[in-house]
């Protein structure tokens, strides 16, 4: 046996069935929001629930229908998450338009989800004689009905304030008139607190709700072993998952090293997509034995990143490009931040590169044809199928290093670059776009033949 497999048996079956994921979730999920703002992004939020489900989902159509609108709506939130950069950049309507269309796909998405999840505890509570599941159940399941949409309607609230056209009618008419727009400040202040105190008042009640679920042994170990049954023993569908879940949190990584240079700065933090590769690879140590490198590499690049980013916002604050050129303080912290960006980007190409490394490796283990195999031509038709995919591993390898090659050059010399091409950073934009889609393809190529050899 091996310690993988050790250590899963030893796991509680609370970790087995992942609720540890559930408290992280409703934690990244409770915080009130400025407009589309977000400290802790409510993306990472549906991820880690669910992270937290998916098990459940397996043995339960209602948590699996869920998960379906749960997996369109945490794309929808990381275009939410990179949308927060156009923020100071547009007036208070446009805000508006953004703020008032994520919160209605928010609530097409969530609101019958929660409805679903909670039906769905039931549901094994009923099946696998849980009496945790019921205790404080309507209570949580209201508190969570009245957050969620509460938070949607009060984020919005104060944003309506951008419609006021008093300034363009002024006084027509007599009597006392008044500009909506000067109360945006007392209503979002008003919707932040009223926001934050029924987020407190969910988690106290959705906190201890699932520490109860958690400790209720017997009842998790009737569900985990029924699990074990009906979907771990599928050697194949698990093979699938864990694959589709390392290929879109090494895409979601990707999608980070994007540098979108605006007034100068660089507003894409590229230590979030540095976590995402590093969750990704440790995932891919489950299926390959050489993958530690990759985690390192990851981790590395993760920490340089955001040094190189706190060194970016630094000098954001203080100095503008054309001060390099002639303030001695200035060029001597831009110094800094390029020393900054070759720690950083010296990591990612190790990380990519060992990434990729690693996803070619899959070919290998999982698509080589069966040593039984005596047909010569599927034979064949195994070994081409390899060569394909690897043949695209090492183009998307060759795209990154182009894309790479230019985006260390604007980061090490933006100063000055930017000085004779304002607009160059849009070359290594499009340059790591072609790449990013093109890995995606590559990747998805390779989850498709796996998925095919093992239906």
């Amino acid at each position: 046996m091996t310690a993988a497999a050790k250590s899963n048996n030893s796991d509680s079956p609370a970790k087995k069935m992942g609720l540890g994921w559930l408290i992280a979730a409703v934690i990244f999920l409770f915080n009130p929001c400025l407009n589309i703002i977000d400290v802790l992004p409510d993306f990472f939020g549906v991820v880690f629930l669910i992270l937290g489900l998916r098990k459940w989902a397996d043995l339960c159509p209602g948590m699996s229908d869920a998960l379906q609108g749960l997996d369109k709506l945490k794309w929808f939130l990381l275009v939410k998450a990179f949308a927060m950069i156009l923020v100071p950049l547009n007036d208070d309507t446009f805000v508006l338009v953004m703020t008032f269309g994520f919160a209605i796909i928010e609530m097409i998405y969530l609101v019958p989800a929660i409805g679903r999840i909670f039906n769905g505890f039931e549901y094994f509570a009923t099946r696998f004689q849980g009496r945790s599941v019921y205790v404080n159940y309507k209570n949580v399941t209201t508190l969570t009905y009245i957050f969620c949409i509460g938070k949607a309607i009060l984020t919005v609230l104060p944003e309506l304030c951008s419609l006021s056209d008093y300034e363009y009618d002024g006084y027509v008419t007599g009597g006392v008139q008044f500009n909506l727009a000067d109360y945006k400040s007392a209503l979002l202040i008003l919707s932040l607190f009223l926001v934050t105190l029924m987020g407190l008042m969910w988690l106290v009640n959705i906190i201890p709700y699932i520490r109860r679920i958690s400790r209720e042994t017997d009842f998790l170990e009737r569900v985990a072993a029924q699990y074990e049954l009906e979907v771990a023993s599928n050697d194949g569908l698990t093979l699938k998952r864990r694959l589709r879940t390392i290929i879109l949190l090494i895409t979601a990584g990707t999608v980070f090293t994007m540098n979108i240079w605006l007034d100068e700065f660089n507003v894409i933090p590229g230590f979030i997509g540095g976590i995402f590769l590093l969750i990704g690879t440790l995932r891919l140590k489950k299926l390959s034995s050489t993958a530690k490198p990759a985690i390192i590499a990851s981790a590395v690049y993760t920490g340089c990143s955001a040094l190189s980013y706190a060194l970016s916002i630094i000098f954001a604050a203080q100095y503008t490009l054309t001060d390099v050129m002639h303030r001695f303080e200035a060029y001597d912290l831009y110094n800094y931040t390029r020393v900054g960006s070759i720690l950083e980007y010296v990591s990612l190409f190790a990380a990519i590169f060992l990434i990729i490394r690693e996803l070619r490796g899959l070919i290998k283990v999982y698509l080589a044809p069966d040593s039984r195999l005596s047909d010569k031509r599927l034979v064949n038709i195994y070994h081409m199928g390899q060569k394909e995919l690897d043949r695209r591993f090492v183009i998307s390898l060759v795209l990154f290093v182009l894309s790479f090659a230019f985006n260390f050059a604007l980061a090490l010399f933006r100063a000055e670059i930017t000085a004779e091409i304002s607009e160059f950073w849009w070359i290594p934009l499009i340059l790591t776009v072609i790449w990013i889609i093109y890995q995606k393809s590559t990747s998805d190529a390779l989850y498709d033949q796996i998925e095919q050899k093992y239906i």
